[in-house]
C-alpha cells in the first residue's frame, strides 16, 4: 500500500454524506455518455441528484468505498426505488434510508427487502440472475460476499426476543457512544456544519439546523410530530456496521446534509421545480402514517418537508433512468487500492494479477471479476469523470493524483474532482501549497493536470459562505473544523492538438521532488515543528499520509511523465536525500526507500542489483541463506501475540487516536560495534492464524493467513507484513531483532513514550524466532509485488505542429533554490526546408500570444503561423526569444502566469474548445436550467441575501480596485474582471429590483462605440443548487451587422418601452463576447449543425470585433416564441435570439482572499453586536443592519457605537 497505516480500532461509520449533492456530469457536453468513478462514494446523494438533473444521458457509474455497510444501504435503497414504481412508499424509504429508529410498518419494508436481496446474492452468478442485475452490479465477489453479510444483519425481525433485546441495547449504547464524541468534538460551540448545505442563504439556517441536528439525535427521526415520535422505537439496522460487534456510528451525522435547503429558506414562485405546489412534486408530502403538517409548523419542519420533497423528485428521476440509461457497480475496498488495479488492468488485462489487497486491514486478495474487467469488455477503465470526495484528507493529495490520474481519458472534457473538508490551515491559501506538498503550479504541471479555479481565477461556485464561517471559527478559536473546498481538474494541452512530454534538467527535477520529499515527511523535522507548536502543527504532524513507498510512487509516475537522463536525476535526488540532516529519521527510512524504488523499476543502488554472497558465514541454511535465488526483496511477516496489544486496546479510544504503525530491523546488542536500525512503514497488517507451505529453506516457501473477522475485537494474534532488503536480513539473519511499534508523532510520543520508551514498540523478537516470524518471497496470499502506476504514458517525447513545420519540445525551467517551476522553453525545430531557409535569410520572427496557453509563431510575412502551446497559462508580454538562425530553431522563453497577484490572463475566466463534436467548456459547468427552483422576485424582503451574495463575487483585492475606482475618477482599474462584475452585480440588482426598479430587458452598451451591442432579456433567476448560487435564465441576442436591419421593428419597440443599459468600456465589451458563447452553451438543449460556424471557422468566439457576432447560429429561435416581455414584435427576433445562463462570478478562495476579518457576535447567537442583548429595551426583536443585512442592535446607540468595528465587515459584505 503506498499510505500508510494507523491502529484502526475505532472506525466511524458514515451512513450520510456531510456535503451537499452535486451534479456529476457538470462538466460534461451533453452528448457525452457518461463514465464516472467515485471514490469515497459515500451515500446515494450525488447519485439521485445527478439522475434529476440527467434524465436523458447514460451513465455508467463505479462506486467506491472502503466501508461495504455503506454500499449495502446503498443497494438496498436503489433496489426500493426500483420496486417503488408507482412512488407509494416514498415515506417509508424515507424511513429506511434517513431515520435511525423505525416504524413497524418501515421495518416490515426493510426485511421484506434484506428477504429478498439475500438469497440473490449468494455468488455474482445468482445476481445476475436478479432483475437488479441490469443497473446495479458488483465488481468483484468480494465485495458481493461483504455486502450480502451486512445484508444478514439487516433481519433483526428474525431474531430472538433475548437476542433483539440485547441488540437493541448495544445499538443505543453505541449511539451513546456516538453522542459523547459529539460532546467532545464540538464542545467549544455549536455545531454550524449544516450551514452549506443552506446557502446561499445562510444566516437562518444557523439558528435552525443545529436544533434540526439536535433532534434528530435525541429522537432518531427528522419527523416532528408526536405521532411519529411514539411510533419509531425500533433500531435501525440500516446505521449499523454490523450486527456482530458494535459500531461507531459517526458522531456528525445528519440525515438533511446532503439536500439543498434553500429551498426552505428562499422565497419560490408558484409551480417552480421543487416547490410544494409544483407539479414535478405532486403527490402527497412525506411523512408518517398522516401528512405533517408543514404549513402550519415551524421553519424547522419546513426544511425537512424540502428535503424530502427533493428525495421524492430524484427517486422518480432515478427510476426513469434505470429503466433506459443506468448501470451502477460497487467494489468495497481502499480507493488506492482499487485504482492501482483499474490501471494494472488497463495496461496488462488478463495476463498478470495486480497483486494487491483489498484494503490495509486484511489479507485478501483484491481479484476483480475477470469476465468484465478484461480489456474490451464491459466494464470501464478510463472514466471522463472522476471524483474523489474529500479522500485527500484521508489518503493525501499526492498519492490521490498517482492513483487517479492515469485513469482520467485523454478527452477535452474529462474531468477530476477533488474535496477537503478537514480544516488543515487558517485559510485555503495556506492549505493548497500545505496538500500538494508544494508549489501549486509546478506540482500540478507534473501530473499534467490543469486545476482550472487557480488558473482561471474564477469560479461559478460560490464559496463565500464557507469562508465568512471559517473567519467565524478563526474567532471563537477553534482551530479544527471543518473548510471545504473542491477543486475541478482537467488535462494539460487541452488547446492543442499535440501534448509533449515536459523536459528538464536533471538537476532542476531534482530540486523539484527534493522539496517535495521535505514537505511530504516535515513532521520528521522536529527542529521546525517545535518551533511553532501550536494546535495545528500538532495536527498536521499527527494525521500523516506518506512513507518512502509514496515517494517512491510519486518518483514512478513522474519518470514516464518527463524527458531527460533519469538515473542522474535519481543520483542528484539521492544525493540530497542522504545528506539532508534536517529530517531527523532519514537514514533509518532510506532502505525501505530503496528497496520500494527497485521494486517498482524506477532507479537501483548498486547493492540491490549485485548478486548476493552464497557462503558467508553469516547464511542459515535452513531459511533465506539457503535460497536458490535470493531476490532483491523479501517479506517479513510478523505473528504478534495479543497479549502484546494490551498496551493499545486497553486505552481509552479518544485518548489512542490513530497510531501510525510501523516495524525495523535492528543489529543485535551483539553487533554493537556496527550497530544499524532500519525502518519500515509500508506495513499490511490483519488478524488470524498462519499456516505454511513448503520448506523454509526454499524459495517457494509460502504462508496463508485465514483471517478473523473480530479483528481487534477478537483473540487471533495480529499479523503484520513488510518488504525489506534481503540483504540487510542476511547481516544478521538469526540475531537481528525484528519488531513492531508506532512512528514517533507528538502525540503518539506522548502516549507511548513514558510505558514502551523512545523506540515505542510493542513487540520485538530475533529474526531466528521461527514460531513468529516468517520470511517468502511475497506477501501472504499474494503470488507478486503491487503493481503500482502501471500505466502507458499517451503524450510523445517530442510532437510535430498540425502542418509539419517544426518539432516542438516543451521545457520547464525551474528556481533551484525554491524547486518551483518559473518559466518554459518552447522550442521549435524547424523540419520544413523552406521554412529554414527563410529563417536563415534573415526573416523576422514574430511572437502573438493567441490564447492563454497559447504563442503564435511567425517567420517572415506571409508563412502559416505555428503554434506553441504551454501546459499552464503564460504571459508573453515577459517572453524572450532566441533565434538560431544556422541551427533553424527557436526558442521562446516565458513565465508562467501568476495569478496570486492578479496577474493571470483577464480574458481567460470560462475557456471554451472546439471538441471532436462539440463545444467544450471549462470552469463554467453545464445546467439543466428547468429543473431547477425559480425565486419570486416579488418577495423582496426575503430576498435581501442576494444582495450580499453576489457582491461578494469580489475579492478583497477586487473590492479595493473598485472603491479606488468610484472615489478616484482619474483612477484606471486595469482589470476588467472587476468591470464585468460590477455589470454582472446590476443585471442581478436591476432584475430583482433589490436596489433599484425592475427590469427585464437590458442592453450591454459600449457608448463611445455604436451603443448597445448585446441584448439580454431575462426571463427569471433561479437557485443553482449544486453551486450553491443563484442564475439567470435569459435570453441573449447579439446585434451584428445586417441583423440589426432585419429586426429593426423589435428594436424600435424595445426603444419605446425602455431598456435598462449596462453601460461598458470597449475592454469590457470583448470580454462578454468572450465568455457568451460558454454563458448559451452551458444551458443548450439543441444540437450543434454540420456546418456549425464554429467548426467552420476553427473558433470560439466567432469574433470579438465591433460589429460582429461572437456565437453561432445552430441555437438561432430555439427560444419560446411567446411574448413574456411585453414588446411587440418580438416574433421578428425571437428567430435570431437563444437561451443563456448567467451566473455570477466569484472570486477563487485559495487564490486571493475572499474577504477580511468577519464578526460573529451577531450571526450565531442573535445578540446585539455591541452589548450581546437578545432583544431591544422593550423587549422586541432586534434590528437588522441596514447596508449589510448580517449585524443585529438593540438599539440606534448600540449600532453608532458599533459602527467603528462593524465599519470594516459590513463593507466585506456588502462590496
Amino acid at each position: 500500500m503506498v499510505h500508510p497505516n494507523i491502529v484502526n480500532i475505532i472506525s466511524f461509520f458514515y451512513p450520510l454524506g456531510n456535503t451537499p449533492a452535486v451534479c456529476l456530469t457538470q462538466d460534461l457536453p451533453r452528448e457525452e455518455d457518461a463514465n464516472i468513478l467515485l471514490l469515497g462514494c459515500g451515500d446515494v446523494r450525488s447519485i439521485l441528484f445527478t439522475s434529476y438533473m440527467e434524465e436523458s444521458r447514460r451513465l455508467d457509474i463505479t462506486c467506491c468505498d472502503i466501508e461495504a455497510a455503506v454500499l449495502a444501504r446503498n443497494i438496498l435503497l436503489f433496489t426500493l426505488l426500483i420496486d417503488n414504481a408507482d412512488g407509494s412508499k416514498d415515506t417509508l424509504i424515507w424511513n429506511i434510508y434517513y431515520h435511525m429508529f423505525l416504524d413497524s410498518e418501515s421495518l416490515e419494508l426493510l426485511t421484506l427487502q434484506q428477504q429478498k436481496l439475500y438469497p440473490i446474492s449468494d455468488s455474482i452468478k445468482s445476481w445476475q440472475g436478479s432483475k437488479y442485475c441490469k443497473v446495479l452490479t458488483f465488481c468483484d465477489e468480494g465485495t458481493l460476499l461483504k455486502v450480502r453479510k451486512i445484508w444478514a444483519s439487516y433481519g433483526i425481525s428474525n431474531l430472538n426476543e433475548n437476542i433483539r433485546s440485547e441488540y437493541t441495547k448495544s445499538f443505543k449504547m453505541s449511539i451513546k457512544r456516538a453522542r459523547e464524541m459529539q460532546s467532545w468534538h464540538m464542545a467549544r460551540g455549536t455545531n454550524i456544519t449544516g450551514f452549506r448545505s443552506a446557502a446561499p442563504i445562510i444566516f437562518p439556517a444557523l439558528h435552525d439546523l443545529p436544533a434540526m441536528f439536535e433532534h434528530f439525535w435525541e429522537h432518531g427521526i427528522t419527523n416532528k410530530d408526536s405521532g411519529s415520535l411514539s411510533k419509531s422505537i425500533f433500531p435501525n439496522p440500516m446505521f449499523a456496521s454490523s450486527i456482530e460487534h458494535s459500531f461507531t456510528l459517526h458522531y456528525g451525522s445528519d440525515p438533511l446534509l446532503g439536500f439543498h435547503l434553500a429551498t426552505a429558506y428562499a422565497p419560490l414562485s408558484s409551480g417552480s421545480p421543487l416547490s410544494s405546489g409544483s407539479p414535478l412534486s405532486s403527490g402527497s408530502p412525506l411523512s408518517s402514517g398522516s401528512p405533517l403538517e408543514l404549513s402550519k409548523k415551524s421553519q424547522l419542519s419546513k426544511v425537512v418537508q424540502s428535503a424530502q420533497l427533493q428525495f421524492k423528485r430524484w427517486g422518480v428521476s432515478f427510476r426513469k433512468l434505470a429503466q433506459k440509461h443506468l448501470t451502477v457497480r460497487f467494489f468495497s475496498g481502499d480507493a488506492l487500492a482499487f485504482c492501482h488495479t483499474l490501471q494494472h488492468k488497463l495496461t496488462a488485462g488478463k495476463k498478470s494479477k495486480a497483486n494487491w489487497y483489498s484494503d490495509k486491514y486484511h489479507f485478501d486478495p483484491l481479484i476483480l471479476a475477470s469476465e468484465d474487467y478484461n480489456v474490451g469488455q464491459k466494464m470501464p477503465l478510463l472514466f471522463n469523470v472522476i471524483d474523489t470526495s474529500n479522500l485527500l484528507d484521508h489518503l493525501g493529495a499526492i498519492n490521490i493524483l498517482i492513483a487517479t490520474s492515469p485513469l482520467l481519458d485523454n478527452s477535452t472534457y474529462a474531468t477530476l474532482y477533488t474535496e477537503t473538508l478537514v480544516k488543515q490551515e487558517e485559510d485555503l491559501k495556506a492549505l493548497v501549497d500545505s496538500i500538494f506538498c508544494g508549489h501549486f503550479p509546478t506540482i500540478s504541471t507534473l501530473f499534467g493536470l490543469m486545476p482550472i479555479e487557480y488558473w482561471t481565477s474564477t469560479t461559478s461556485t460560490s464559496g463565500v459562505e464557507e469562508h465568512i464561517l471559517n473567519e467565524i471559527d478563526g474567532d471563537r478559536g477553534r482551530h479544527r473544523g471543518q473548510l471545504h473546498s473542491r477543486l475541478t481538474w482537467k488535462r494539460t494541452f487541452a488547446e492543442s492538438t499535440v501534448a509533449p512530454r515536459l523536459h528538464f534538467e536533471e538537476s532542476e527535477l531534482a530540486q523539484i521532488i527534493y522539496q517535495i520529499y521535505l514537505k511530504m515527511f516535515q513532521n520528521e523535522n522536529w527542529s521546525l515543528m517545535l518551533s511553532k507548536m501550536d494546535f495545528n502543527t500538532i495536527q498536521k504532524n499527527t494525521l500523516l499520509h506518506y512513507h518512502r513507498g509514496s515517494l517512491a510512487s510519486l518518483l514512478s509516475f513522474v519518470k514516464k511523465s518527463v524527458v531527460l537522463d533519469w538515473n542522474k536525476m535519481m543520483d542528484v535526488f539521492t544525493g540530497l536525500v542522504e545528506t539532508n540532516s534536517t529530517i531527523s529519521m532519514g537514514n533509518c527510512f532510506l532502505q525501505e526507500f530503496y528497496i520500494q524504488l527497485h521494486l517498482l523499476g524506477v532507479y537501483s543502488v548498486p547493492i540491490l542489483t549485485s548478486p548476493l554472497a552464497k557462503t558467508t558465514s553469516h547464511q542459515a541454511p535452513r531459511r533465506l541463506g539457503a535460497w536458490k535465488e535470493i531476490p532483491a526483496a523479501i517479506c517479513i511477516t510478523l505473528k504478534v501475540p495479543r497479549t502484546k496489544l494490551k498496551v493499545i486496546t486497553s486505552m481509552p479510544i479518544k485518548t489512542l487516536g490513530t497510531p501510525i504503525l510501523q516495524c525495523s530491523l535492528q543489529s543485535s546488542s551483539k553487533n554493537a560495534s556496527q550497530s544499524w536500525l532500519n525502518v519500515f512503514s509500508d506495513v499490511q497488517i490483519g488478524f488470524g492464524e498462519i499456516s505454511t507451505k513448503g520448506l523454509r529453506s526454499e524459495d517457494s516457501f509460502q504462508i496463508h493467513i485465514s483471517e478473523d473477522s473480530q479483528g481487534w475485537n477478537g483473540k487471533s494474534p495480529l499479523i503484520i507484513s513488510f518488504v525489506a532488503p534481503s540483504w540487510v536480513v542476511l547481516l544478521e539473519p538469526d540475531t537481528a531483532t525484528v519488531a513492531f511499534g508506532v512512528q514517533a508523532t507528538p502525540h503518539s510520543s506522548r502516549l507511548f513514550v513514558e510505558s514502551l520508551g523512545l523506540e515505542m514498540n510493542f513487540y520485538k523478537t530475533a529474526l531466528g524466532n521461527e514460531e513468529n516470524v516468517f520470511m517468502t518471497k511475497f506477501r501472504p496470499n499474494q503470488s507478486g509485488n503491487p503493481s503500482i502506476c502501471n500505466f502507458r504514458h499517451s503524450s510523445t517525447t517530442t510532437a510535430k505542429d498540425i502542418k509539419n513545420l517544426a518539432d516542438i519540445t516543451i521545457k520547464a525551467n525551474v528556481d533551484n533554490k525554491l524547486g518551483r517551476i518559473t518559466t518554459f522553453t518552447g522550442r521549435l525545430n524547424l523540419i520544413s526546408d523552406s521554412i529554414k531557409s527563410i529563417l536563415s535569410s534573415g526573416a523576422a520572427v514574430k511572437t502573438v500570444q493567441r490564447s492563454p496557453c497559447t504563442i503564435g509563431v511567425t517567420i517572415g510575412k506571409r508563412d502559416p503561423e505555428i503554434p506553441l502551446t504551454f501546459p499552464v497559462p503564460i504571459q508573453e508580454t515577459r517572453s524572450k526569444c532566441r533565434i538560431a538562425r544556422k541551427s533553424s530553431y527557436i526558442e521562446v522563453v516565458v513565465p508562467m502566469a501568476d495569478h496570486r497577484e492578479g496577474n493571470g490572463f483577464l480574458h481567460y475566466m470560462y475557456p471554451i474548445f472546439l471538441g471532436k463534436r462539440n463545444p467544450v467548456i471549462w470552469n463554467m459547468p453545464y445546467l439543466c436550467l428547468d429543473s431547477l427552483p425559480i425565486l419570486d422576485i416579488s418577495k423582496k424582503k426575503e430576498l435581501q441575501w442576494l444582495i450580499t451574495h453576489t457582491s461578494l463575487m469580489l475579492s478583497s483585492r477586487e473590492r479595493s480596485i473598485r472603491e479606488k475606482s468610484m472615489t478616484s475618477p482619474s483612477f484606471s482599474n486595469g482589470d476588467v474582471k472587476v468591470d464585468l462584475k460590477d455589470s454582472l452585480f446590476s443585471l442581478f440588482m436591476h432584475f430583482t429590483g433589490l436596489q433599484t426598479q425592475n427590469a427585464r430587458c437590458f442592453g450591454i452598451t459600449d457608448p463611445d462605440n455604436g451603443g448597445v451591442h448585446i441584448i439580454v432579456l431575462v426571463s427569471c433567476i433561479r437557485l443553482d443548487l449544486a453551486r450553491r448560487t443563484v442564475v439567470l435564465d435569459c435570453i441573449i441576442l447579439p446585434l451584428h451587422g445586417r441583423l440589426i436591419l432585419k429586426i429593426q421593428p423589435f428594436l424600435q419597440s424595445l426603444t419605446e418601452k425602455g431598456i435598462c443599459t449596462i453601460k461598458v468600456n470597449s475592454q469590457e465589451l470583448r470580454l462578454w463576447k468572450q465568455v457568451i458563447p460558454a454563458m448559451v452553451e452551458r444551458c443548450r438543449q439543441w444540437e450543434h449543425r454540420a456546418a456549425c460556424e464554429y467548426q467552420s471557422k476553427s473558433r470560439i468566439p466567432l469574433s470579438l470585433e465591433h460589429g460582429q457576432n461572437p456565437i453561432c447560429s445552430c441555437g438561432d429561435g430555439t427560444v419560446p416564441l411567446a411574448n413574456d416581455f411585453g414588446i411587440s414584435r418580438w416574433e421578428v427576433a425571437a428567430k435570431y435570439a437563444v437561451r443563456a445562463a448567467i451566473s455570477p462570478a466569484f472570486s477563487v478562495p485559495f487564490v486571493e482572499k475572499s474577504f477580511e476579518g468577519i464578526d460573529d457576535r451577531a450571526l450565531l447567537g442573535k445578540k446585539c453586536r455591541a452589548c450581546g442583548k437578545g432583544t431591544t429595551e422593550s423587549g422586541g426583536p432586534l434590528k437588522k443592519c441596514a447596508r449589510c443585512q448580517a449585524a443585529w442592535y438593540c438599539s440606534v446607540d448600540c449600532q453608532r457605537g458599533d459602527w467603528a468595528k462593524h465599519k470594516k465587515d459590513c463593507k466585506s459584505l456588502i462590496g
